[in-house]
């Protein structure tokens, strides 16, 4: 495969393009955000100006408008991107500034009535229907925003969006750079990890193991280790990141949109945020929250009494043993107790699994079928300075075309300080003839270049790796069109996860896994009737899952349906996850501190589940003719992804299929093993 090699991509020979420079400091990173800001501002002034004695037209109003927005999202973007994975806290500093700056002008332009009034001049009549689409949705996105306002209530507002970036930085970075540990001093404790998850976690100079809360620690320790004291610990740890500051952070942030959701005529925050969603209304989210939790609860119900059976039949492989609430399971067991159920009724050994499953060969297998399906080349690129060495650059093409369609960075290992999660970040909005789309892709997988021996991966993370290419994907297809508010994932928020979250299905097939995942010493395709195995597996505990994100989701809801200063957070935790799920809440946890989401999505996590109905229905196209068949796949390139905010996403969808989007895909799947 020419697109990954172990140790990264080959270096240019002699002559050819140089290394990336070093990476940009904290002045460059600043100057470059002013200088995006200046230009927005200088266009900014010729969309506010006009042109004298002349009507307000496309050209000399929506087009520099679009070149606004434009330099808006690149130092937005850059600025998002580099205060979570740069590892120079001056520069992340200086990205944070950045972001305050960018969010200031932001709120200013959207309360500014003359911008308003410019663009609501424009008589686009007679101009094509993408045009019509983004000065229609640009006019909502004002008016939204509170321009119709008087002069006090603009002020207010204002204010508001620089309190709420400031809150919401902080509530994240304390999540980012509160990683916890435990230490364990007798090497017996680990029993149950993988020999190689051991090989990486040397005791130090004094005989102790430092284990974290990173994911790389983390997700193997509570799924593996034997030792359900030590689980336990890690747990509490876990979910309790950001707990000294970040509940009153978000009490703070919570009463900020409620204010301003009132301001500009809505209810509350959850209301005004699905206001322009494809799932309209607090009230219909309430719903949907419902309806999947009694769809799942017969399948949850199944999957707790195997648990249960999974304790009194295995618990004897446990080691110091944590007491729980008779009949219960502790929250920290589940993991370790679905493994062994896996194993031993599905025949799913997880480390038999991921010795399939290479980083390296994973990245290569997913950059292959991506090119497949998607007709596109990845060429390495060296003219790209990088934030870290370990970040690789690839321009993305059509095959066999000069011009790339945009560029990718994937930083795809842990380090201190970085993000902890797996996300896809923006870096540029594409814009014809303006700007090649440019995305990241950030996670925290095991790194063959540090790693003591393989850098082997669960399963679950080669699913996340795919999920969050999806959106890379989608970015770099749909960066292709001419404004910037359709532009790359530029669609209905409870729409962006649903190709996504398809995607996902490349990442279980035996048809797209053969390609890929081999074993890493013998070089074993990985057998067919384990991948059947897996999939068998992949159902159990799927109730469960379901009902822990409708927990997630209703607390996000609530979080913001009720008065902020009667709220008592933790208190609805523990009332939402008794509600929701068989697990206990386990003393010590406040997980709501460490959710990000709720910054990122804030009463809008049901957007998963409402995405994934979407996902699974997108899926029934593939039935037929496979996941690898590029009539189908080069459609769904072009309807869904490339099409990016051109339409609405049901439109999209509809367009895709033939028909409206229905449940029917996701309650087979959820119902039916």
């Amino acid at each position: 495969m020419p697109y990954v090699l172990p140790g990264g991509p080959p270096k240019p020979k002699e002559g050819a393009l140089a290394p990336p420079p070093r990476p940009p400091g904290a002045d460059e990173i600043l100057g470059e955000c002013r200088a995006s800001i200046a230009a927005a501002k200088a266009k900014y002034d010729e969309v506010i100006a006009g042109t004298a004695g002349t009507a307000r037209t496309v050209a000399n109003t929506l087009e520099p408008f679009n070149e606004v927005a434009m330099n808006v999202a690149n130092a937005a973007n850059a600025a998002q991107l580099y205060r979570e994975v740069h590892p120079d806290a001056k520069v992340r500093d200086a990205a944070t500034a950045c972001e305050k700056e960018v969010t200031t002008f932001s709120s200013e332009l959207l309360l500014d009535r003359r911008a308003y009034d410019a663009l609501k001049a424009v008589d686009v009549s007679k101009a094509d229907a993408l045009t019509q689409r983004f000065a229609q949705v640009t006019l909502r996105d004002y008016k939204r925003a509170g321009v119709d306002l008087d002069d006090k209530k603009r002020a207010r507002i204002k204010v508001i969006e620089d309190e709420v970036t400031d809150l919401g930085q902080k509530f994240q970075k304390n999540i980012a750079s509160d990683t916890r540990f435990i230490e364990v001093t007798d090497p017996k404790r680990l029993d149950g990890l993988p020999p190689d998850w051991i090989a990486a976690h040397k005791p130090d100079a004094k005989g102790a193991i430092k284990i974290t809360t990173d994911y790389p620690d983390y997700i193997p320790f509570i799924a593996y280790a034997n030792d359900d004291e030590l689980r336990k610990q890690l747990y509490i740890k876990f979910r309790s990141r950001g707990d000294a500051a970040n509940e009153g952070l978000m009490k703070q942030l919570l009463a900020l949109r409620l204010e301003k959701a009132k301001l500009v005529g809505f209810k509350d925050w959850a209301e005004y945020q699905s206001d322009d969603k494809m799932l309209r209304g607090a009230a219909n989210a309430a719903q949907f929250i419902e309806r999947i939790t009694t769809l799942a609860q017969t399948r949850a119900k199944k999957d707790l009494a195997e648990l249960q059976a999974a304790m009194k039949a295995y618990g004897g492989r446990l080691q110091n043993v944590q007491p729980t609430a008779p009949g219960t399971i502790g929250d920290w067991q589940k993991s370790w107790l679905e493994r062994q159920v896996k194993k031993e009724k599905y025949a799913v050994d997880a480390n038999v699994v991921r010795q399939y499953f290479e980083y390296n060969a994973v990245l290569a297998g997913l950059l292959e079928i991506t090119s497949s399906i998607y007709d596109l080349e990845y060429r390495p690129a060296w003219d790209r300075r990088t934030w870290h060495p370990d970040v690789r650059v690839y321009d993305v093409h059509r095959k066999g075309s000069g011009d790339p369609l945009g560029r990718i960075f994937l930083d795809m290992h842990p380090r201190e300080d970085k993000y902890k999660h797996a996300a896809q970040f923006g870096i540029k909005e594409g814009v014809a003839g303006k700007q090649r789309p440019e995305g990241a892709l950030v996670c925290n997988f095991p790194n063959p270049r540090t790693a003591s021996g393989p850098a082997l991966m669960e399963h679950g993370d080669v699913v996340t790796m795919f999920h969050e290419f999806g959106h890379l994907m989608h970015h770099i297809l749909a960066g292709q069109q001419a404004w910037v508010r359709q532009s790359g994932v530029a669609t209905e928020q409870d729409f962006v996860e649903a190709p996504s979250q398809m995607f996902e299905e490349w990442g279980w097939s035996y048809e797209t896994l053969s390609r890929f995942a081999k074993h890493h010493q013998t070089g074993e395709v990985i057998p067919k009737d384990l991948v059947a195995k897996m999939r068998r597996a992949e159902k159990f505990g799927l109730g469960l899952q379901t009902l822990q994100q409708m927990f997630y989701a209703a607390l996000s809801l609530e979080f913001h349906r009720v008065d902020p200063a009667k709220l008592d957070q933790i208190a609805t935790v523990k009332r939402l996850q008794a509600k929701y799920t068989p697990f206990p809440y386990v003393e010590g946890t406040k997980f709501h501190a460490s959710f990000g989401h709720l910054v990122g999505y804030s009463s809008m996590y049901y957007t998963y589940m409402w995405s994934l109905v979407i996902a699974k229905d997108l899926l029934t196209a593939f039935e037929g003719p496979g996941l690898l068949a590029t009539a189908t796949t080069h459609k769904y390139r072009d309807a869904i992804l490339a099409a990016g905010g051109t339409k609405p996403a049901a439109d999209l969808v509809r367009d895709f299929l033939g028909r409206p989007s229905d449940f029917r895909a996701f309650e087979k799947y959820l119902t039916t093993d």
